[in-house]
């Protein structure tokens, strides 16, 4: 908290440290709380995790393993930084052996991602742009990987109790001299419901400092409003109220890809409302709209864009009550006609990633780019089978590769794309070897189109949720409209008066809007 009585004390505080990295000729690196950190996971880790702190004994961002980082696709994963850390430890979720690095210390320069493989430090060139301050950059990151589609909540901010404190309050203010929220320590928050704590400010402040009535407060934080603070793990994340909980939503490649490229869109989520389906759609810049697939319990699909531009994507969610939630991403979707680096597109077979056993496969390689030299792709395949033997790789101008599995178990084939002047891109795909019969991809199951009206409060429309439409249904079957002729008055009359008027309307609007 930013107090005026101790401005002095923090100049001279500033004075001194300065003057004693002098005296040591060198002073310590140090992450400051907004940075980004980026780690590369080629070596096979899917479960990223990063544990920072300042020395033995001192601040840490959370207890080992740390905090789970972010997928951005492409193996790359992020973490924006919850205070200023000296040191990082990566690890797969757990500790020893190959399941973590040694002690790094963190550069301390902006957009660094480390080579899990290579054990180096490299600048990041495909992070988020058009940011330079640390907290641009955490908005950036967090607006791609969290709820792009979320908008800022008016004035309030919220916070997670966790740490159990019995009087939660917020101090705001913005810069040195302007008003606060109030004095020390601020506004009592009013409890939601559990240990979700809010306030709604009287304006937007810049920041703001939670506190157990002055004491157990937290550092310094810039506000987010709409966003929840954890008074445990330290980080803010998207508040969001719905049954349906996204726990994530990617796409890969994430941010910029090519015309041609197979873009892989997935998600997940949980519901205390049953089984979730899921919906993936993108949208081009003119308003034009397809749907990549419809609701059902698969949780990922192919979409490949056929022409440049800038596309949203939407991941729609469903639970089994008709509930509903959405998150939504930009692509930039790009021309490789003049493309220098080379790009992996598409890489089959993708028959559930199934091949079998004693039976020849062949892995074909769609890939665009290569601008340069005598324009030619090279391209080189690694196989290794379940007891870790490889073959012996070599560069081919031939976009297949045929290999033979010898045995039940996972095949790795690791692909690489190499233009003429040895700019190389690749990408591991991973295949089951079976003795069993191959099955033929089938569409996943989807939510059932008709329930029996008394499950479902109000489902007019018979389609097995409670939606906007089954309003709109009562609206058009009063006056008559084409469409709506018929109507079960078992089920649209929700007042329960005999008849379906306009008032049955409003009941499911309230119902929806939770007014009633």
């Amino acid at each position: 908290m930013v107090r005026k009585q101790h401005k002095l004390l923090a100049l001279l505080l500033c004075l001194l440290v300065a003057v004693s990295a002098l005296a040591s000729g060198m002073a310590s690196v140090t992450a400051a709380s907004g940075d980004v950190v980026y780690v590369r996971a080629n070596n096979t880790w899917t479960n990223l995790y990063c544990y920072m702190w300042n020395g033995t004994g001192e601040t840490k961002n959370a207890d080992w393993p740390g905090v789970k980082m972010t997928s951005l696709g492409n193996n790359v994963y992020s973490y924006t930084l919850n205070g200023s850390y000296q040191y990082v430890i990566f690890n797969n979720g757990s500790g020893g052996g190959d399941n973590q690095t040694t002690d790094l210390n963190y550069p301390g320069t902006t957009n660094m991602i480390y080579d899990l493989k290579d054990k180096t430090w490299s600048q990041y060139t495909d992070a988020p742009q058009g940011t330079t301050s640390a907290s641009n950059t955490q908005a950036a990151t967090q607006s791609a990987t969290q709820a792009a589609t979320a908008s800022v909540t008016g004035n309030i901010v919220y916070l997670n109790n966790t740490a159990g404190w019995s009087s939660p309050k917020v101090y705001m203010w913005s810069n040195s001299g302007n008003p606060s929220n109030a004095s020390w320590p601020g506004v009592s928050m009013t409890r939601v419901s559990g240990n979700i704590w809010m306030y709604n400010a009287p304006q937007q402040f810049a920041n703001c400092v939670f506190s157990d009535n002055g004491s157990s407060q937290t550092s310094d934080l810039t506000a987010k409003y709409g966003y929840i603070y954890d008074n445990t793990t330290k980080g803010w994340e998207l508040y969001d109220p719905s049954p349906i909980q996204i726990t994530s939503f990617t796409t890969d490649p994430d941010a910029t890809a090519y015309v041609g490229t197979e873009i892989t869109l997935a998600a997940e989520a949980i519901s205390s409302g049953g089984t979730v389906y899921y919906k993936f759609s993108v949208k081009n810049s003119s308003g034009g709209e397809s749907v990549i697939a419809n609701f059902s319990t698969a949780k990922s699909a192919t979409w490949t864009p056929t022409a440049t531009g800038t596309y949203t994507i939407t991941y729609a969610f469903r639970d089994a009550q008709g509930n509903e939630n959405s998150r939504t991403k930009t692509i930039s979707i790009e021309s490789d006609a003049n493309l220098v680096k080379p790009v992996i597109k598409a890489v089959s077979p993708q028959n559930l990633n199934l091949i079998a056993v004693n039976t020849p496969a062949t892995v074909r390689v769609t890939a665009g780019g290569g601008k340069t030299g005598t324009n030619l792709l090279f391209y080189k395949y690694i196989v290794t089978d379940p007891n870790g033997v490889k073959n012996t790789p070599y560069y081919t101008l031939n976009s297949t590769y045929n290999f033979t599995p010898t045995m039940n178990g996972n095949y790795t084939v690791n692909v690489f794309v190499q233009n003429s002047d040895n700019t190389t891109v690749s990408k591991t795909y991973t295949y089951t070897a079976t003795n069993g019969s191959i099955p033929t991809p089938t569409d996943p199951p989807v939510p059932p189109t008709t329930q029996p009206s008394s499950n479902v409060w109000g489902d007019v429309d018979g389609d097995g949720y409670l939606t906007i439409l089954d309003a709109t249904y009562i609206q058009k079957y009063l006056v008559h409209l084409r469409g709506a002729t018929t109507i079960n008055v078992a089920t649209a009359d929700v007042d329960g008066d005999g008849v379906v008027s306009i008032i049955d309307a409003t009941y499911i609007q309230k119902k929806l809007a939770h007014l009633m």
